[in-house]
């Protein structure tokens, strides 16, 4: 793993163990969960990127995504890192995949909207979004877990939030949400309760300025002699 990558991990990590309790929380965990969903779904233009740090019974791998959203019928994410290095854009209709490695692409046409896009590749292609949770809208009323727990509000890396977590019988879910009057999620953890090697999935978020999004985004324009690839 490079020397960059290795400090990234370091500092994702160190995110998990750097919270202390301030004070207590009222309010319960799915109340902040829809509260953060219920602010997303306010905002027709909104962009930030991530750390995905992945650990699996296989091994660790690492990722830098970029999203840019605008609904309903846009969508960019770009991913970069150990395993993939790909770009997908979503623009009224028209699909894009393209393969920075390999410099071929594909493009599927689908419904104009980003959630009915992003439910008809995976139930077609099998194809997943990185970050999905944090596209799809009306988040907020599919939050379905056995249990949850509500750790109080911490201190974050410097920044003030509350200390959530739910959990089911497959995955354990931690989540770091700022406080104040527009919640966003800072930092989250995916463990899998499932796995012989505990393995887990630590994502830290950098919310960007909406102004940064451009029409342009969302246009594919095809690099120098890259390949379509075709579905058969």
């Amino acid at each position: 793993m490079k020397l960059a990558q290795k400090f990234l991990l370091a500092t994702s990590l160190g995110l998990l163990f750097s919270t202390s309790i301030l004070l207590a929380d009222t309010m319960s965990p799915k109340d902040i969960a829809k509260k953060v969903y219920d602010a997303l779904d306010k905002q027709t233009t909104y962009a930030f990127d991530a750390i995905v740090v992945n650990h699996s019974d296989e091994g660790t791998n690492q990722h830098h995504v970029s999203v840019k959203v605008n609904r309903d019928n846009q969508l960019r994410v770009d991913v970069s890192g150990d395993i993939r290095n790909r770009s997908n854009y979503l623009n009224d209709g028209l699909y894009t995949i393209y393969d920075h490695d390999k410099n071929f692409y594909l493009q599927i046409d689908t419904p104009k909207s980003i959630e009915t896009t992003l439910d008809a590749i995976f139930d077609t292609f099998e194809i997943k979004v990185p970050l999905a949770q944090l596209i799809y809208s009306n988040m907020g009323e599919r939050i379905k877990f056995d249990r949850s727990k509500n750790f109080g509000i911490v201190d974050l890396a410097g920044t003030e939030c509350h200390y959530i977590a739910f959990s089911d019988k497959t995955k354990e879910v931690h989540v770091w949400v700022t406080t104040g009057k527009t919640p966003l999620v800072k930092h989250y953890r995916i463990v899998d309760k499932t796995s012989k090697n505990n393995a887990y999935k630590s994502t830290t978020i950098y919310w960007k300025n909406a102004n940064i999004v451009s029409a342009s985004d969302f246009v594919f324009n095809p690099p120098k002699n890259a390949k379509e690839a075709f579905i058969d």
